[in-house]
């Protein structure tokens, strides 16, 4: 609550006039609540303060946003819309990455360097395929992804790629762990203004550490589309020269938002040839 605030609106007052997307967390790809991407002209909200583009809505009236899909909260949403006070907590940008620690914080389950589980990890979340990673601004447009964890399924005679990834371009990529098979791609890119313009996803961390890192999405606007080189599905395994594997995704989007802008990235990817792929994708 220090670090939200607290906007109370009418539910009588007309349409807000605002366009919201899912609020997905850069540090665990959890869903947090809805991002407002814009606010239009000589709208209720424009007119009386209410909202700003880049704030973030994580509960209404008193029901927390965290884990539910943009569907459950869209329509959370509008069910309160329907009384004549509707209370709202608000997140500022500025207290984003604050906010997103402190969402993890709960899934933080080593105590030691030898990774050995604590705690139970609690379940993955499941989004619908239909939902799109969103940058959450310009400036930092590298966010971690959110990725339907592939789970072995239960019967043994169907494949073992039993769910549908929630973004297609990767379900055939997702499938191999190694690095056998895969032709190593160097590719530097230069961080300018609109940062490095791609997001990572990863598989769900296991007793035997963080799984591969891939690339998800490359955004419209940044490093990677200008290069032209690096491709969704591609595996990172070098960043500058230091080998990630085992390292998790949260450490990897560190790295990669510590470069400063006109500074070069240097990525070792492997790429995997559709003649290699495993026999049972």
């Amino acid at each position: 609550s220090e670090m939200t605030k607290t906007v109370e609106i009418s539910g009588e007052g007309g349409p807000l006039g605002i366009h919201v997307v899912p609020f997905f967390s850069s540090l665990s790809g959890r869903m947090l609540g809805l991002f407002i991407r814009g606010i239009e002209e000589n709208s209720r909200s424009r007119r009386d303060g209410l909202f700003h583009e880049n704030e973030c809505i994580v509960k209404i009236n008193h029901v927390d946003l965290t884990d539910k899909t943009f569907a459950q909260a869209q329509d959370i949403f509008r069910q309160a819309m329907k009384f004549q006070s509707v209370t709202l907590e608000v997140l500022p940008p500025y207290n984003r990455e604050q906010y997103e620690k402190s969402a993890i914080a709960p899934l933080c389950f080593l105590d030691n360097e030898e990774g050995v589980p604590k705690t139970k990890i609690p379940p993955p979340v499941h989004p619908k395929p239909a939902l799109k990673t969103i940058p959450l601004s310009g400036a930092s447009s590298l966010e971690a992804g959110v990725q339907a964890p592939l789970q072995q399924a239960k019967s043994p005679n169907l494949p073992r790629l039993g769910r549908k990834s929630s973004s297609p371009s990767l379900s055939p990529l997702m499938g191999f762990g190694n690095k056998k098979n895969a032709k190593k791609i160097k590719i530097d890119l230069k961080k300018g203004p609109e940062g490095l313009g791609f997001t990572v996803v990863t598989r769900d961390s296991s007793v035997h550490g963080p799984g591969p890192i891939f690339v998800k999405n490359i955004l419209p606007k940044g490093a990677a589309v200008k290069d032209g080189r690096l491709q969704s599905g591609d595996r990172i395994l070098e960043v500058n020269g230091r080998d990630i594997t085992g390292r998790t995704q949260e450490e990897l989007v560190a790295m990669l938002r510590s470069t400063k802008q006109g500074e070069t990235v240097c990525l070792i990817v492997a790429r995997q040839e559709e003649a290699f792929l495993p026999r049972e994708l």
